[in-house]
């Protein structure tokens, strides 16, 4: 009979939580530095406060051409997509001459306001990606020691405070070098999967820079999100010294890689998704140990039990973006998901 309840409880507990909030998201913007120029008081800094915090989160989840729908949003409007603030005391700062504020957005105003602007967001999450940058000058080619964007990649930022992905350069190897240097004319068709996957990680760049005066040619060729990515571009810059010319190089080259990684994980907002599962239950926490999961998953805007019994529970959960990037989040959360006849069984870890 005990069991009985507590179920009954689960399902209530589950229903009444549809709308589910994490409190570490992407809406999250944190240590604002506001300074005190003008004797401002502290509403006046708060108002800055707010708008510095959501020029920061458009620039961090918007694609370039999309800021400039949102850059002239009025701070009235930006008001009310805040759900919290936090002043962070300092003891160091005297005569409030900075506040350091802490922000969480609303996911659902954000949502809609989105959605009237017709902007879809990427779904940033930290991530690690080995990138393989390649020097090619007056027709030689430099992997590693010469290699000054080898050597420099990351000690050079474009905005270090709000860049997402963390570079592993790989490790020089001797069948890589081989491999490298058989298709040397032919850098371009190179079997990059088979060089770059060997680091477990699955995000993989290939880069060729060849350095043409004051510009570089750059070929980008690699796996992005489980997608096979191929770009050519060009950086210019008319500063005589080389090392700042490369040094603006690398910045421009990481710009376009975190655009391209943008567009690989937008959500369009106009289109959630629905998705029925069954959860293995095996012990009576297992369903609060689920919620726990899925509420910290962003892309979850709500879930609720619609069948249970003692040994399973029939999920139905709407959320938002592709498929695969939420079968990726609940494997984060250790939650296994096993597909078996277009169905998804879950089972905790």
């Amino acid at each position: 009979m005990n069991k009985v309840i507590f179920y009954i409880f689960i399902i209530v507990f589950f229903v009444k939580t549809g709308n589910v909030f994490s409190s570490n998201n992407i809406f999250d913007v944190d240590n604002i530095v506001v300074k005190n120029i003008a004797n401002q008081n502290k509403e006046e800094l708060l108002n800055k406060a707010f708008k510095e915090g959501f020029k920061k989160l458009t620039k961090k989840i918007l694609i370039n051409k999309d800021l400039l729908s949102v850059e002239k949003t009025s701070l009235r409007e930006i008001k009310k997509l805040v759900s919290t603030y936090q002043i962070i005391e300092n003891e160091e700062v005297y005569e409030e001459e900075e506040i350091k504020v802490n922000l969480s957005f609303d996911r659902e105003k954000i949502n809609r306001f989105f959605y009237v602007k017709g902007i879809s967001y990427a779904d940033i999450t930290e991530t690690d990606v080995v990138i393989f940058p390649v020097l090619i000058k007056k027709n030689d080619f430099f992997l590693y020691s010469k290699n000054y964007f080898y050597n420099n990649w990351s000690k050079q930022h474009f905005d270090e405070e709000n860049e997402f992905i963390k570079y592993v350069l790989p490790v020089e190897n001797l069948e890589d070098l081989q491999l490298i240097n058989s298709n040397k004319d032919d850098l371009e068709s190179l079997p990059i999967a088979q060089i770059l996957s060997n680091y477990d990680l699955k995000d993989y760049i290939f880069l060729v820079l060849t350095v043409k005066n004051n510009k570089i040619d750059v070929f980008l060729k690699g796996s992005i999100s489980g997608n096979k990515v191929i770009k050519n571009f060009k950086v210019s810059s008319e500063d005589n010294s080389e090392e700042i010319r490369y040094n603006n190089a690398i910045k421009e080259v990481k710009k376009e890689i975190d655009e391209i990684w943008k567009l690989q994980n937008q959500i369009d907002i106009r289109t959630p998704s629905f998705l029925n599962t069954v959860l293995e239950i095996k012990k009576d926490n297992d369903l609060l140990n689920l919620r726990k999961a899925l509420n910290k998953i962003d892309l979850i805007e709500s879930y609720s039990v619609i069948e249970l019994s003692t040994n399973y529970a029939k999920i139905k959960i709407k959320y938002l973006g592709k498929i695969n990037k939420i079968k990726s989040k609940l494997d984060n959360q250790g939650i296994k998901v096993i597909i078996s006849n277009n169905e998804w069984k879950l089972k905790l870890i």
